[in-house]
């Protein structure tokens, strides 16, 4: 099944590249259709080949001719086939979605989008730390290809260049992790007992490997890359990025701590502490930002520090001996690795086509899209929903597993562990309430709000991805994964438990109490039933409806509309309600601090002369700053550029000189030579 999916994608990224400039446009919109045919089959294939692994039936590549790298093979177990489902599980109704005929008009686009998911499939299934960085760099090409795909289109070339620097430094940093263990077992295999963590090189190695991993999926302070990188990628690939691509990364979380075991307690409230502080400035940006697909890439910052505020939790149980808090902080980890990936995939999905027909992701700009694209704006509900951690959806029952995982502080005897966990735990609820406004401004001001003044026309040629049959069926399936995952949850749970059974063995079985009841792994501390709340929210739905009807009678479904209030001072102009920036204006007050806010009042430039008393003659301007981009990335910037300015004056152009840089470089080597000899 491995040889099968991997063929698959390369055919795609074969028949796609066949598609140049010099064939006519109705045959390489053939070649498009076929290409996303291949990859949606090859993706098909993997989820099948996980499911395989997962219920038992392990698989195994060989990879026999890398001498000198140690063994090498493509392995397929329990924990692998369960992040093989969900990676490649979203993959398909996106790859579905994205081959509409309406969105053929990127022929080369799947070439791109099959290097990234082969290099996934690579880096979840290989047992080697070199084929793993194989796929690394692989997957960091694939980003730099496809955010650098529009590039002519304004913030695309430097979203792919700064795509391809931290996926650069990811790589950097897992290879010297990788080069530490080598030293001390003699080979790249990559295997539980290989190394003891408590020495200084296994204590290294365990947290460079996490960094890199930890650069992948936006964690601080390498979350600048995400927001950039995101929006730069064309529509359909943000999709396959967020809600796929990216999983690589919580993977080698997961892994890393399958091979190493306990960690030092340092290292435990570093990971802890920087997945809280992660979460609220992600949420706290994407609360106040004013365009729609950046709003979606902060949120996912958000969900990268809420997913690895759980695995923190897992790290302070292997840390204290504690195999059913390390099932704890796993189950919620990866039930929020699942609501993420289903909300993202949807959200993306649902926001290209909003893009492509109305030509902006403004929120200011839009409103009411379900009613003019009932699909999309559909998805765009259903998504947001899921990320906010509503009822009904898959988010409700992850962040709930997140935040009784983190109340687990007591069962561990370290102060410090306590301490981090507790900060975590804060931070973590701040940022679910965040959550919440966030989405609500999403569904209310740009999928039911009213049509702004300014809003574009739409393209009715560009409308017509939402109508196509297999758009409509990627996001069907999508909604109906981020819905049943809530209505089947003991099943979703049961899942993760066999899918961590390589790290935690059957203790993450205990999430599931009694028959469709949820608990915290932790038998008699709290327990929450989604499935049952499928029943009782809609009975009573109904219920309240029937007895509005019987005592309403006529009296119903009158309305009386009436001007609604909006300032009582004279002059001020009532508009068409509340926009998203003076929805987010409270958020932007009470996180002043954390977003450095700053409100100007400014001359309107685009006035006319003669309207001096004009109440439009001003405009309120608000700016917020990314504390970490301001305070640390533009200090570093500035002294690199300062010592490659001073650099370039030793490149004289004179031999003598070069000459004399060599045995001045000689003689010091020299020295140190005798004076540690």
């Amino acid at each position: 099944m491995l040889i099968a999916g991997l063929a698959l994608l390369s055919a795609a990224a074969l028949i796609s590249a066949c598609a140049g400039r010099n064939r006519g446009r109705r045959t390489r919109e053939r070649l498009a259709a076929a290409a996303w045919m291949a990859n949606t089959a090859g993706a098909v294939v993997l989820v099948i080949a996980g499911a395989c692994a997962v219920a038992g039936y392990r698989q195994r590549l060989g990879l026999d001719g890398l001498a000198g790298f140690g063994p090498a093979a493509l392995r397929v177990d329990p924990l692998s086939g369960l992040f093989l489902i969900v990676s490649f599980g979203v993959a398909v109704p996106a790859l579905i979605a994205a081959a509409a005929p309406a969105n053929q008009h990127r022929p080369r686009l799947p070439a791109a989008i099959a290097v990234a998911l082969s290099a996934v499939a690579i880096i979840i299934t290989a047992d080697n730390l070199f084929i793993l960085l194989f796929g690394w760099e692989l997957l960091t090409v694939a980003f730099y290809l496809i955010s650098g795909y529009d590039r002519d289109l304004p913030g695309r070339a430097g979203g792919s260049v700064i795509t391809v620097i931290f996926g650069r430094a990811s790589g950097a940093a897992l290879f010297i992790g990788a080069l530490l263990l080598a030293a001390h077992t003699h080979t790249f295999a990559f295997t539980a007992g290989t190394v003891d963590p408590r020495s200084a090189a296994g204590q290294t190695a365990y947290a460079l490997l996490l960094l890199g991993f930890g650069i992948k999926v936006g964690l601080l302070p390498a979350h600048i890359w995400m927001p950039r990188g995101y929006f730069a990628a064309p529509g359909p690939a943000r999709a396959v990025i967020a809600g796929s691509a990216v999983n690589v990364g919580f993977y080698g979380m997961w892994r890393t701590l399958h091979v190493f075991g306990a960690p030092s307690v340092w290292l435990v409230c570093v990971v802890l502490l920087i997945g809280g502080l992660t979460a609220i400035l992600g949420i706290a940006h994407a609360a106040v930002n004013p365009d729609l697909a950046t709003l979606i890439s902060w949120s996912s910052v958000e969900n990268a520090g809420m997913i690895t505020a759980g695995f923190g939790v897992a790290l302070a149980g292997a840390a204290a001996q504690q195999p059913k808090l390390v099932a704890a902080g796993l189950v919620a980890g990866t039930a929020q690795v699942m609501a993420h990936a289903l909300g993202k995939t949807l959200m993306f999905v649902s926001t290209s086509t909003i893009e492509h027909t109305t030509a902006t992701t403004e929120l200011d700009r839009l409103g009411g899209i379900v009613r003019r694209l009932p699909w999309a704006g559909t998805g765009l509900v259903i998504g947001s929903l899921t990320l906010a951690g509503l009822p009904l959806t898959a988010g409700f029952a992850s962040e709930w597993f997140t935040l009784e995982s983190l109340m687990q502080q007591f069962r561990v005897t370290s102060l410090a562990m306590q301490l981090s966990t507790a900060a975590t735990g804060a931070l973590i609820a701040l940022t679910i309430g965040i959550a919440g406004v966030t989405f609500v401004r999403v569904v209310a001001l740009t999928a039911f709000g009213p049509p702004r003044i300014d809003e574009p026309h739409l393209d009715p040629l560009a409308a017509r991805v939402d109508h196509q049959w297999s758009y409509r069926l990627g996001v069907v399936i999508l909604i109906v994964g981020c819905l049943g995952a809530a209505a089947v949850a003991p099943l979703q749970v049961g899942l993760i438990a066999r899918g961590l059974r390589p790290i935690v063995g059957d203790q993450a079985a205990g999430a599931n109490g009694d028959p469709w009841v949820l608990q915290p792994v932790f038998a008699k501390f709290s327990a929450l039933s989604p499935s049952w709340l499928w029943i009782v929210l809609p009975a009573m739905t109904a219920l309240i409806a029937a007895f509005a009807t019987a005592f309403a009678g006529r009296n119903l479904l009158r309305v009386r509309a009436v001007a609604p209030w909006s300032s009582a001072s004279p002059g001020v102009d009532r508009g068409v309600g509340y926009t998203s920036s003076g929805y987010a204006n409270p958020v932007r007050n009470v996180l002043a601090t954390m977003l450095l806010t700053r409100t100007a009042l400014m001359e309107a430039q685009d006035e006319p002369d003669n309207h001096q008393n004009s109440p439009h003659r001003y405009t309120y301007r608000i700016d917020v700053v990314d504390v970490v981009e301001r305070y640390f990335y533009r200090p570093v910037i500035r002294g690199v550029l300062a010592v490659s300015r001073l650099s370039k004056k030793l490149q004289s152009g004179r031999l003598d000189a070069y000459m004399a840089y060599m045995l001045i470089a000689v003689l010091a080597v020299l020295a140190v030579v005798i004076a540690t000899s």
